[in-house]
């Protein structure tokens, strides 16, 4: 009981900071900075590159991207010079494997947490406010209704060697459970001048589909590693790996097809 409880608290309590942080865009882009700070050491744990040494190129691109997004009016040149800072940034982990400072793993491994973790921390900042609320939202009505569903109906594995509980009728319990939160969101806000109905829903289906691969994908992480969790930032829920690990997939999908439509 008491272990549910920590659960459940902290659990409202990472939502509530969220849900501040996005009202407002320096506040948004100061949370997911951390957040993708917090989720790069946990990644070089799981999968072994030096973090340090992969630092300053994801801050680089990260800030190139707040300069591209912030609502502020920044001189184009600036974004220029901050564009050329940040593509020979990606250059530093280079120079430390000539030198023998780092393996061909380790240097694989850097780059994958570039483009798993900065990139899609630097779309999200792209994105409209309204949006990336939505995409939590959706995400954890998602979460919880495949829980919900799973536990009470699921029989069929979706990836047994990966995920052991997460089952088929888990995932369509979500999907069905994320469709009628998106819809209650389309009706009572003011999503509907943004998009119309059956392009929200589509939205919805995206982050679904690609939030539980998001889900996968670190379990897979996590596998190759034998842990558990990827951290214990948030206590009963683990690490930010843990819990934005749908989100981090989810985000640039997201971006590509608001960028489409």
């Amino acid at each position: 009981m008491k272990e549910l409880i920590k659960r459940a608290f902290f659990g409202l309590l990472y939502a509530l900071i969220v849900i501040l942080a996005l009202q407002n865009y320096t506040w948004t882009a100061i949370l997911l900075g951390i957040f993708l700070f917090i989720a790069l050491k946990e990644l070089s744990a799981l999968v072994n590159f030096n973090f340090k040494t992969f630092l300053l190129p994801a801050v680089f691109v990260y800030l190139t991207g707040f300069l591209f997004s912030s609502p502020v009016h920044i001189d184009i040149q600036v974004i220029k010079v901050a564009i050329a800072f940040a593509l020979l940034t990606l250059f530093i982990p280079m120079i430390y494997f000539i030198f023998d400072k780092l393996s061909l793993q380790m240097l694989a491994n850097g780059y994958l947490g570039i483009v798993y973790l900065a990139i899609p921390f630097t779309l999200a900042l792209n994105l409209d406010l309204h949006f990336l609320l939505g995409i939590f939202l959706i995400i954890w009505a998602s979460d919880s209704f495949a829980y919900l569903t799973g536990k009470n109906f699921g029989k069929h594995k979706l990836a047994e060697k990966i995920s052991p509980k997460k089952t088929i009728e888990g995932v369509i319990g979500g999907w069905i459970g994320s469709l009628l939160v998106g819809y209650i969101i389309f009706r009572y806000t003011n999503w509907y001048e943004m998009l119309n109905l059956s392009q929200f829903l589509i939205l919805t289906t995206i982050i679904v589909i690609f939030g539980t691969l998001g889900d996968l994908l670190e379990s897979r992480f996590k596998r190759l590693a034998q842990v558990k969790d990827s951290g214990q930032v948030i206590p009963g829920h683990g690490g930010i790996l843990d819990r934005l690990d749908s989100f981090i997939l989810a985000v640039p999908f997201v971006y590509i097809y608001l960028s489409i439509i």
